[in-house]
């Protein structure tokens, strides 16, 4: 009987899949960050043009003091602000999330480096089982032709 395959940098292979793993659980929390940096940008954008569209249309009819036109100024100035300080955190969250697309990535390759080199020593390690299968079998054969010719 052939033992069974043993691929002897199992525990490195485990310890690399468990770094693939965590890398790609820090991909996904970059990501959803990034997504939710777009859409607060995005948020405070829609809320700055329904601004500067209702004092466009309230400044056409007139209804609108000075003070108050003052006001939705100075918080359109707010908001553009929010909008530039918003526009930097997104593009602060899109090179964290590239940064970590490359660590997985990079995890993933020293992983896949470790699958292939199982996949080639068990390979190897069938080749030799079926090898000692075929000289067993031949020894069995030859026995037995001499038995039977020695009858």
């Amino acid at each position: 009987m052939t033992k069974a395959f043993n691929f002897s940098l199992q525990k490195v292979l485990d310890v690399r899949t468990m770094a693939e793993d965590t890398q790609a659980i820090e991909l996904q929390k970059a990501q959803a960050k990034t997504e939710r940096q777009k859409l607060n940008l995005a948020s405070t954008e829609a809320e700055k043009d329904s601004i500067v569209n209702s004092t466009q249309a309230d400044s056409g009819n007139e209804s609108l003091s000075l003070h108050d036109l003052n006001s939705r100024m100075a918080y359109v100035d707010q908001l553009t602000d929010k909008i530039e300080q918003q526009g930097e955190a997104v593009k602060k969250s899109q090179e964290e999330s590239e940064a970590q697309r490359i660590a997985f990535v990079k995890a993933s390759k020293e992983k896949m480096v470790l699958e292939k080199l199982k996949e080639q020593h068990k390979d190897a390690f069938k080749k030799k089982a079926n090898q000692e299968q075929v000289k067993v079998e031949s020894e069995v054969a030859s026995r037995v032709a001499q038995n039977g010719s020695d009858s």
